[in-house]
This record gives structure tokens, C-alpha cells and sequence, in this order.
């Protein structure tokens, strides 16, 4: 039996399984082989005695329908039952014995089937018992073959003479009797010549048999053994890759920023359980934001480490009063310490100045980003710079733009322009810009769903072979107020969160004819994300509210965990009973007909849904 552990166990008895059903296969086989030699014995092919002809007309269609019991019981879940793989066995052996006592000279090769059949099981007891139950069931059937089977001259020993001079036959059971009782007092013994000659030269064919089968079935054993381990250890692999995983995306600022003065969005998907590409942002005081991209040579586990060695060296160096050329000289000098692989990694930093869009920035062999806003963006021309961590001193310069209330700076990595088809043609700097330039965009939140849908669109089902990132800095400008709650998931909370959307309104004297509708939207939208999204099972919600006073223009943003769900997806909803038959179909009619705009994604594992009004 196999090891005491649910992975060896899993694969026993799914082995179990697959033996039983392409054994009741054979059996079904034999149940035919069966059948034929019926026709044979009534046919007059076989002879044997009258006195057992009745006996065989019974037995050989009750053994036939044994046989095929398996058939009709392979789909069901019969097979996966323990004793089911005696009950196909021993059936098996039933047949054997039942031909052997019919058909003695004729029946010898098929005694070795059952411990041959028995290697199909991981359980080396198993051939074992079916050996010795093999044993005994053949010296029982050549006793009862001589007394009830085809004559045998063998088993008889030429007792029977012809005035021919060839041996006879004797028909009935006294006969027999009444012969081998004549030999063995004549000092001819058949009982134990049978015995001597008959027996244990067959014995000794089945036992060599039987030691080929055992010796398969360890070989088998030993294999599930190894596969089982090497299953351990992927498992074991895969699981703390997962944890890797989970680390570095918590190493990850926050998905998504919106703010008085900037609207900031980042993502990240690796290509492998981790990856070498990085982003992140932080204030480096009250009126400068840093933000950062990186690539990193190579993929996988090295990548990851080198990537949050460099994520944690520009935290440790942005810090105010510093241009992105010296934080990122620092950070070279501190990823190239220890650099035995010869690792490098891509970058460019921007600092934005809050409080105007002055951008100071720099290149580290990173590609230019895009400039601009909606049908209005372009690539940044600017210089390539130099790799971080290949060598001790590196040569950047830095540069200056100013973003105009409402431009945005998006950097990415080439993951996203050297992502591939199944034809092997790349997604190429043009289509980016055009997908850039394809509408307008409400916030940053659509212009990445709209980027990553045109990037899916293109590669369609071949694999992502590289690690796709990018992040975009909106610069807001003007009047801004902006609030943040978040809630657990429950929809006792729901009133909480209504009431802190109406203080908000009170709060910027906007209408109270749209605070109704706008409470009646939430209302609609956390409801669905803590049913639906949820499943009642709680979570976090975050709740942000934002008012611009110049551009009179409302932003309400809803911020999940939950299972992907976009409950404004579907748009003609259906009733029954007063009530939608499709989850969002009625939020998303509520929301058009108040709201101005609205916008969903899925980023890093988290919903975000936008929406806005303009008075």
C-alpha cells in the first residue's frame, strides 16, 4: 500500500481506477472467449463427458455474464471502490478454472493471466494473493479435470488401451473413479504423479510469471513513488512562487490615485508567477510626486530580487531637494554592489511638481513614454541615457516638460510594444499610439482598459511572453476636493457609506435633485459589489469622492477585491417580477441616464469603476 499522505493517495486510487476500467475491458474479452468455447463444447468441437455436459450448459453462460458484468459497471462509480479490483480478478480466475476443468490439455497458458493482469495495480499484496490463490485453484482443477473434463491420456497414464493399441476414453464419473483406483493399486499412482508432473512443472512457469509481475509491479510502485515526490516538490515550488508573488505585488504602491492635484493608475502583469518589471510612486513631499518605471534583464525568480532590490533602493534615495539623474545614480551604485550575474535594469524617473506640472525627469535606457491627452498624445522625445547596475558609474541627464491640466505621462515597458501574436508579429510602437489616440477618455482607469483590450485583441490565445507594465500620471490641476472612506463589505454598512456621500454633497452645495440620484446609484452599485462581487463573505470597499469647483465636475470612485465583476456590463436588462434577470443590468441603466461618464477595469486583482458628472 502506498504512503499514508493524501497526494499518494490521490494517485493510487486514480491508478486503481484506470486499471479497473481496462481490466473490465479484458474480462468482457474473456466473457466473449467464453461464449465461443460454449458453441464449441454443444457443437460437438470439444468432447466431453455426459455427465458433466449439463454442469457446462449451466456454468459457461452464468461465467459469461460475470465477465461482461464489468462492461455495464465501467461508467459507474463502482470503479473507484476499493473491492472492486477483487471482484474483476477473482471473476477472471473463476473463468480460468472453469475452462481448465473443461478443457485440461488445453487450458495451461491461461493460469499466468491473473498475476500478470495484477501489475496494473500499485499494491505488489495484491499479485501476491492472486499467486497463491492462482496455485491452489490450479491443482484443484487438474483433480477435477480428471474426473470431470475432456479426457486426458496424460492424466491417466494410458489406463485405457484399445485393441487398437491407442488409448481410450472412459465416459462417466464411476468410470473414472473406478480407473485411477485400478493405477494406483497397480502401483501407477496418477494422484500423486499428477501431482509431481503435472502440477509443479506449471507451478514452477506461474511462479517464474509471478516473479516478472512482482518485479513490474515494485517497478511501477517506485515510479508512482518518484512521481509523487517530484509532484511535492513542484507544488512546493509553485507554492512559494506564490508567495514570491504575493510579496512582490504588495511591494506594489497602490493600483490606483486620485487626488486634488493628480490622477495616478500602475499595473503590473508578470509573465511568469514573477517578474522582473516595476513601477511606483510616492510623495516625496507635500508638492513633488516621484514616479518610476523599471524593466530588468531576464525573468523570472533573479529578476523579482534584482527588482526589489531597485524599488527599495529609490525609496530609500527619493527624498526632496534631489533631481531624478542623482536618485538614480545613487540607486545604480546600489544595485551594482554584489552584482555577480550582471544584471541591469531599465528606468525612468519623472517628478512632478504639484503645484504647476513642471516634470523633471530622466531616462536610464527605458523607452520614451507617451505625452498628451485625449486624441492629442505623442511619444516624449527625450535622451536613452544609460543601464543601471552594469556598471559603477553611469551617465544621465535630466529634462523638463510642463503637463497642462489634464495631460497625462504614461510609461510602460516593452512587454507592451514587443507583445506578440500566434504569427509572431509584435504589437510595434504605432498601434500603441493609435490605441492612445483612439477616443476620448473619461480617466486614467478607461485609457488603460481600452490600452489592454487593444493588446489583448492583437495577441489574441498565443502566450505572454514578456512582463507588461505601465502607469500613468494624470496632472488635475485646479480647485479640487477630495475625500476617502473604506468599509467592510456588509450591507449593514451600506447606510454609512450613503451618509458619507450625502455629507460630501451638503458639503460642495451640489443639488440635492443629484445627491437623491447619485444615493440611489450607489445604493445600486455596493449593493451588486457586496451580493454579487462578494458573495455576502465581506471585504474592503473603498468609497472616493471628488469635487472640482472650476469645471463644476463630480468623480465618484468605487475600489474592490472582490472577484472580477463589472456590473455595468451588461446594458438592455431583462425583468421578471419587477426585478433584473442579469446582475448590473439595472445599475448600468441607472448610471447612464445620471451619470456623465463612467469607466471599469481590472488592475492587479482589484475593481475600479469611475463615474462622473458634470453640472
Amino acid at each position: 500500500m502506498v504512503k499514508n499522505n493524501k497526494d499518494y493517495q490521490r494517485a493510487y486510487y486514480e491508478n486503481e481506477a484506470d486499471a479497473n476500467k481496462h481490466m473490465s475491458y479484458v474480462n468482457g474479452a474473456a466473457g466473449v472467449l467464453a461464449l465461443v468455447m460454449f458453441a464449441l463444447y454443444v457443437s460437438g468441437v470439444f468432447l466431453i463427458p455426459d455427465h458433466f455436459y449439463l454442469a457446462v450448459c449451466i456454468m459457461f453462460p452464468i461465467i459469461a455474464v460475470i465477465m461482461f458484468a464489468p462492461l455495464f459497471l465501467v461508467r459507474t462509480n463502482l470503479i473507484r471502490k476499493p473491492g472492486y479490483k477483487y471482484f474483476i480478478l477473482f471473476s477472471l480466475l473463476i473463468a480460468i478454472m472453469a475452462l481448465n476443468i473443461a478443457l485440461p490439455k488445453h487450458s495451461l497458458l491461461f493460469w499466468p493471466f491473473a498475476a500478470l493482469i495484477a501489475t496494473h495495480y500499485y499494491n505488489p499484496t495484491i499479485g501476491i494473493v492472486i499467486f497463491v490463490v492462482t496455485l491452489f485453484a490450479m491443482l484443484f482443477c487438474l483433480y477435477a479435470g480428471m474426473f470431470f473434463g475432456e479426457f486426458d491420456e496424460n492424466l491417466f497414464g494410458g489406463g485405457v488401451v484399445m485393441p487398437d493399441g491407442s488409448v481410450g476414453t472412459v465416459e462417466t464419473f464411476e468410470e473414472r473413479v473406478d480407473l485411477l483406483n485400478k493405477l494406483r493399486e497397480s502401483g501407477n499412482n496418477r494422484y500423486l504423479k499428477v501431482l509431481m508432473f503435472y502440477f509443479f512443472p506449471r507451478a514452477m512457469i506461474i511462479t517464474l510469471f509471478f516473479m516478472v509481475s512482482n518485479l513490474l509491479n515494485r517497478r511501477t510502485y517506485k515510479l508512482l513513488d518518484s512521481e509523487i515526490k517530484i509532484h511535492d516538490e513542484q507544488q512546493k515550488s509553485r507554492t512559494e512562487l506564490g508567495v514570491a508573488k504575493e510579496i512582490q505585488i504588495n511591494t506594489l504602491p497602490e493600483e490606483f490615485v486620485d487626488t486634488d492635484e493628480v490622477e495616478i493608475v500602475g499595473e503590473l502583469k508578470a509573465a511568469k508567477e514573477v517578474g522582473g518589471d516595476l513601477y511606483d510612486y510616492l510623495d516625496i513631499d507635500e508638492n513633488h510626486v516621484a514616479i518610476l518605471i523599471g524593466d530588468v534583464s531576464g525573468k523570472g525568480v533573479p529578476a523579482a530580487m534584482f527588482m526589489m532590490k531597485t524599488i527599495t533602493s529609490f525609496r530609500d534615495f527619493a527624498v526632496p531637494n534631489k533631481k531624478p539623474s542623482e536618485i538614480l545614480k545613487e540607486v545604480n551604485t546600489s544595485i551594482f554592489k554584489g552584482n555577480k550575474a550582471s544584471m541591469f535594469v531599465t528606468c525612468f524617473l519623472a517628478i512632478l511638481d504639484k503645484r504647476n506640472g513642471n516634470v523633471i525627469f530622466a531616462n536610464a535606457g527605458h523607452n520614451p513614454p507617451i505625452l498628451g491627452s485625449n486624441h492629442n498624445y505623442k511619444y516624449l522625445k527625450c535622451n536613452s541615457g544609460f543601464l543601471l547596475g552594469c556598471f559603477k558609474d553611469c551617465f544621465l541627464k535630466d529634462e523638463e516638460i510642463i503637463l497642462n491640466p489634464g495631460e497625462s505621462l504614461t510609461l510602460y515597458t516593452d512587454g507592451i510594444t514587443e507583445a506578440r501574436n500566434s504569427n509572431g508579429d509584435f504589437f510595434g510602437e504605432e498601434k500603441l499610439l493609435k490605441a492612445f489616440n483612439k477616443k476620448d477618455y473619461t480617466c486614467t482607469v478607461e485609457l488603460h482598459h481600452t490600452i489592454k483590450d487593444e493588446i489583448a485583441s492583437f495577441v489574441k490565445d498565443a502566450p505572454q511572453s514578456d512582463d507588461i507594465t505601465f502607469v500613468t500620471i494624470k496632472y488635475q490641476g485646479g480647485n479640487y476636493s477630495f475625500e476617502e472612506k473604506s468599509y467592510n463589505a456588509v450591507e449593514n454598512n451600506i447606510p454609512e457609506m450613503l451618509n458619507f456621500i450625502s455629507g460630501f454633497c451638503e458639503k460642495h452645495d451640489i443639488s440635492e435633485s443629484f445627491k437623491s440620484q447619485l444615493l440611489v446609484v450607489g445604493d445600486e452599485l455596493l449593493s451588486n459589489i457586496i451580493n454579487h462581487g462578494y458573495e455576502n463573505k465581506g471585504g474592503d470597499i473603498f468609497v472616493r469622492l471628488l469635487f472640482n469647483d472650476d469645471k463644476k465636475e463630480f468623480a465618484f470612485t468605487i475600489i474592490d477585491q472582490a472577484k472580477a465583476f463589472n456590473q455595468l456590463s451588461v446594458d438592455n436588462p431583462t425583468y421578471a417580477n419587477g426585478k433584473p434577470l442579469e446582475v448590473g443590468g439595472l445599475g448600468l441603466t441607472i448610471v447612464k441616464n445620471i451619470m456623465d461618464e463612467y469607466a471599469y477595469d481590472r488592475i492587479n486583482n482589484k475593481n475600479i469603476l469611475v463615474l462622473k458628472k458634470r453640472f
